[in-house]
């Protein structure tokens, strides 16, 4: 009895997975969520690589992050969700944070990154800041 309550949980998590799958990431996400999303200076995308610069205070890893993706109708849709705040109090600059991608993308035109961005004297600040540093 066990084990078939484990297989139709599994047969529940996989049907409920694919159900989601053709649901964009921006309509299965509340305003709130979207709201709190952190802050980018910019992204690049090659490949099987996906890469957002986002502001450290000094106590900034990647570690800090969580990529939340979702492909819909052949538009992959990523959010970078900072889940431990950089309570440090160096001068902020620029800090490049990378995630391996579970598959290839084929065209940079087919990702939509749904996180704000700063404005761009603030990347003007980021790039003299890396300058001197």
């Amino acid at each position: 009895m066990k084990q078939l309550h484990i297989t139709l949980s599994a047969l529940l998590m996989t049907l409920f997975t694919s159900a989601c799958s053709s649901t964009a990431l921006s309509e299965t996400m509340t305003e709130q969520e979207l709201n709190n999303l952190e802050k980018i200076y910019s992204f690049n995308a090659k490949a099987e690589y996906i890469s957002f610069v986002v502001k450290s205070t000094g106590c900034t890893s990647k570690d800090d992050f969580e990529l939340l993706q979702q492909e819909a109708k052949g538009i992959y849709e990523f959010a970078l969700k900072r889940n431990k705040a950089d309570l440090c109090r160096a001068m902020p600059r620029a800090y490049p944070v990378t995630f391996k991608l579970p598959e290839a993308i084929d065209s940079i035109d087919l990702i939509k990154v749904l996180n704000p961005r700063y404005d761009n004297e603030a990347q003007k600040a980021a790039k003299r800041a890396r300058k001197q540093g």
